[in-house]
This record gives structure tokens, C-alpha cells and sequence, in this order.
């Protein structure tokens, strides 16, 4: 994200000097409009950079908030890859256990073979020395038979018995290829959760870099707001020093007999010198009192007198002064609209303007402000509804 080329500050700064010299060398009637373009420029200027700053902590949370999803998934991958291990464990033990069932088979077998084969010796044996004397011992045919039988069947039981023991002796060896096929499956799928995890990790990592980089984009232009709120606040400062220069001086004794300055007595909201918060800036010592009422609503002047000054500025908005060339003046700050011009001599009671809500304002109202030589007084001690 770039930053804008600080030449965009020159105009804000030659316009302030401008008026800062014109102050300087005495000219105290210098155009409103030069006070107007150095807030709209300073304003415009800290409503960008604001915006920037905005975004680039926008930014930032994104990628803060894509890490933290990103660290929620890797913390079910590990999760998973824990229950992975787990399974695969167990079936390491389960096809240890086959392995041994199937062993202990073998052995069965071995042994029955070994029994099989004695046997198998020993009817070898009758019948090559002993099968004659057997047969000739023999008291009958049916003994005989029997006889015969008997070694038959002793034969056929061997061989049913091996083969079921090798029957059961596959069955074992097909369980534990399935073992060993479910192992693998496992082993599989940790190695694809793991390459996962560590996908997870690059992405954390890069939103890690992400991250620091707002922080730095974001630490800079909190800077670049600060010097732009100070033109900002440098042309508030100037244009309060030209209404303070647009206001007579004298006793000030004149300021009594005043109207209230609307046609309906509104809502005090903010009594002078109260805190406030305005679009959540808090802020201490309210120059004047603030009376809500409908947009639209005509505003009185309080007083007869001049208008000395009609203007647009970044915390008043639409604003007019009345002065009454003893050193008293009122301001009149929100207006929507402004229905006088500067020069004009008004009664008390003449319309100078309408509520409205330009300016810092967080809704409609008018700001009304007594000044005796410049100073600010408390509108409550010469107007009352």
C-alpha cells in the first residue's frame, strides 16, 4: 500500500502562513475564504490520510483474523495426527498379537506334524516286520478288519486335523494382512496430515510477515495522521484567531436584553464548559451550549448588531457572528444554511440561518456561543428560554 507524496501538505502550509503573515502585519479583515479553503484543504487532507490508516488496520485484521483460522484448522490437524498415532499403535499391537497367535499355530502344528510323522514311522515299521505277526495273531476276521480300520482312521484324523490347524493358520495370516493394510492406510493418512499441518504453518507464517507489515504501514501513518491533525487543528487555531480579530472591542455592557435564539425551546444537550463526546472523541471545557432542535428550524439573531463574518469551517460548519460593536458577539454554529451575509445589519429576532448538523456534529442542533471582547462567556448568564 503507498503513501501519498508529502508535496500534497505545501498548499495547507502556504495557506496557513498566508494568514499567519496577514495576522501578523495587522490585517485583521482578511477573507473568510482563506480561512475556508486552508480548513477544507487541512480537512480533506486528514480525512484521507484517516482513511488510509483506516484501511491499513483493516487490512491487518483480516490477516489476523485468517491466522486465527488458520490456527484453529492446524489445531484439529494435530488433533487428527494424535489420533492417527493412537490408531496406528494400535494396530502395531494388534498385528503383534496376530503374529504371535499365528506363531503359537505354527508351533501347534509342528507339533501335531512331528506326532504324525511318528506314527506314520511306527505303522512303517509294523508293516515291514511286525504287519505278518499282527495279521497272524489276529482270532478272527472281523478283528482283523478292525485292526485295519483302526490304522485307517488314526491316518484320516492326522490329515483333518492338520488341515484345519493350516486352514485356521491362513485365516490368521489374512487377518493380520489386514492389520498390516489398515497400518499402512494410517500411516498414509498421518503422512497427508502432517504435509497438511506443515501447509498450515507456511500460511500462519505468511500471514505472520502479512501481519508485522500492517503494523508497520499502520505505525507510519498514524504519524502522517498526527502531522495532518496538527494543520487541522493549525487552521482551527487561525480561523479562531481571525474571529477574535472580527470582533469589536468595548465595554461589553451591552450584552443584555437578548432573545432566545430559536423559535422553540429545543433541548439543552451540552451545558458551556461540559465534556462531550463527539463521534467518540472526548472532549473537555464545551466552548458554548449546544440546543437541539429540528433541521430546519430558523435561528434568531440574540441581538442587534453586524453580521461580521458568515463562514464554512471543519468544526462549526456553517457559522455566522453577529457583533454589536461593543465588544459583544455571538456565534451561530451547524447551520444547514446561512440566511445572511456578512455586513447585514440585523434586529434580535431577524432569521440568519437554520439548524443543521455541518461541521463535527453528531446530530442537528445549534451551537451558540456569547463572546465579550473575544472572550467566551457562559450563554446562560444573558439568554434564558
Amino acid at each position: 500500500m503507498k503513501h501519498k507524496p508529502k508535496g500534497w501538505r505545501r498548499p495547507v502550509s502556504l495557506a496557513v502562513a498566508a494568514v499567519c503573515l496577514a495576522l501578523s502585519c495587522g490585517q485583521t479583515t482578511v477573507a473568510a475564504t482563506d480561512y475556508k479553503q486552508a480548513w477544507q484543504q487541512a480537512e480533506q487532507k486528514l480525512k484521507e490520510e484517516k482513511a488510509l490508516y483506516q484501511e491499513i488496520k483493516n487490512q491487518q485484521a483480516k490477516a489476523e483474523e485468517k491466522k486465527k483460522s488458520l490456527e484453529n484448522m492446524q489445531a484439529i490437524i494435530q488433533g487428527q495426527i494424535s489420533d492417527a498415532i493412537d490408531q496406528i499403535n494400535q494396530k502395531t499391537s494388534e498385528i503383534a498379537i496376530q503374529q504371535q497367535a499365528i506363531a503359537d499355530q505354527q508351533g501347534l502344528i509342528d507339533e501335531r506334524w512331528q506326532g504324525f510323522c511318528e506314527r506314520i514311522q511306527a505303522m512303517q515299521m509294523m508293516h515291514d516286520s511286525g504287519m505278518v505277526a499282527m495279521i497272524a495273531s489276529a482270532d478272527s476276521l472281523y478283528e482283523l478288519l478292525t485292526y485295519s480300520e483302526t490304522l485307517q482312521s488314526i491316518s484320516q484324523q492326522d490329515t483333518d486335523v492338520l488341515q484345519s490347524m493350516n486352514e485356521e493358520k491362513q485365516r490368521l495370516e489374512e487377518q493380520k494382512e489386514e492389520l498390516e493394510q489398515d497400518k499402512a492406510d494410517l500411516e498414509q493418512a498421518y503422512s497427508d496430515l502432517e504435509a497438511k499441518k506443515n501447509e498450515y504453518a507456511q500460511s500462519i507464517q505468511q500471514q505472520n510477515e502479512t501481519i508485522s507489515e500492517q503494523q508497520a504501514l499502520a505505525t507510519a501513518q498514524a504519524k502522517v495522521v498526527a502531522e495532518q491533525q496538527k494543520a487541522a487543528e493549525e487552521a482551527e487555531k487561525q480561523y479562531e484567531q481571525w474571529v477574535q480579530s472580527q470582533s469589536s472591542q468595548g465595554s461589553g455592557q451591552s450584552a443584555e436584553g437578548f432573545c432566545w435564539p430559536l423559535p422553540v425551546a429545543g433541548q439543552v444537550t451540552t451545558e458551556f464548559g461540559a465534556t462531550q463526546n463527539v463521534n467518540g472523541v472526548i472532549m473537555t471545557g464545551h466552548k458554548g451550549m449546544d440546543i437541539a432542535a429540528a433541521g430546519g428550524t430558523p435561528i434568531y439573531a440574540a441581538h442587534d448588531g453586524r453580521i461580521s463574518s458568515t463562514t464554512g469551517h471543519w468544526t462549526y460548519g456553517n457559522v455566522v457572528m453577529v457583533d454589536n460593536g461593543d465588544g459583544v458577539t455571538t456565534l451561530y454554529a451547524h447551520m444547514s444554511s446561512i440566511a445572511a451575509t456578512v455586513g447585514q445589519q440585523v434586529k434580535k429576532g431577524d432569521v440568519i440561518g437554520y439548524v443543521g448538523s455541518t461541521g463535527r456534529s453528531t446530530g442537528n442542533h445549534l451551537h451558540f456561543e456569547v463572546r465579550i471582547n473575544g472572550v467566551r462567556q457562559n450563554p446562560r448568564n444573558y439568554i434564558s428560554f
